[in-house]
């Protein structure tokens, strides 16, 4: 694995652990606010706008799970294609997710000064809106450094499709290999 790959494995996490942080405190609230309704009559007043915040925040993961290879693939129809159509596939998309992280980051990351200079705030809790935009075009930018590893690794690690590999045959060897892979990164030993 490069440095690089390291690098945003350890930034990206930190992230995950922000978006854990924020979906329990939502949780947290949203329960307590369903209590505090129904069964003592009284309302707490802006949940709705924390939880959009915390929504917001709670997107910052979404590096993680481009960096880790956490997504949605669809293997009935890719598993069908050769190595090399995979890859160009993936490389495609690739290009076309970091066209719009960037183009969504860099928006997201503009409006911040107008934010600011306006005094946009929400309407219930008072809270300025900027930094939700900050959050939000961070998270963009992280997934823009991840899709740029991600697919810079997936062309280094490229094997001729004619190479066969013994997880080629048997796939449940590259699932305890992949196994191993992860307990070595959990004790730190690699």
């Amino acid at each position: 694995m490069s440095i690089a790959a390291k690098v945003m494995k350890f930034i990206t996490r930190i992230f995950m652990y922000i978006s854990y942080l924020s979906i329990t405190i939502m949780l947290v609230m949203t329960v307590v606010d369903v209590v505090r309704r129904f069964i003592f009559g009284l309302a707490m007043s802006g949940v709705t706008e924390y939880s959009q915040m915390l929504l917001i925040i709670s997107m910052t993961a979404m590096a993680y799970a481009l960096v880790e290879g956490r997504f949605i693939a669809v293997g009935i129809l890719v598993e069908r294609f050769p190595k090399m159509v995979n890859l160009t596939i993936e490389i495609i998309m690739g290009i076309l997710s970091l066209a719009f992280f960037i183009l969504a980051g860099v928006q997201l990351l503009r409006q911040i000064a107008p934010s600011i200079q306006f005094n946009e705030a929400y309407f219930m809790i008072g809270a300025p809106r900027w930094p939700m935009y900050l959050a939000l075009g961070a998270s963009f930018c992280a997934c823009t450094l991840a899709t740029i590893v991600y697919v810079y690794d997936r062309i280094i690690n490229f094997k001729d499709p004619r190479e066969k590999t013994v997880f080629d045959e048997n796939p449940d060897l590259a699932f305890m290999e992949l196994s191993k892979d992860d307990l070595a990164d959990a004790g730190g030993s690699e």
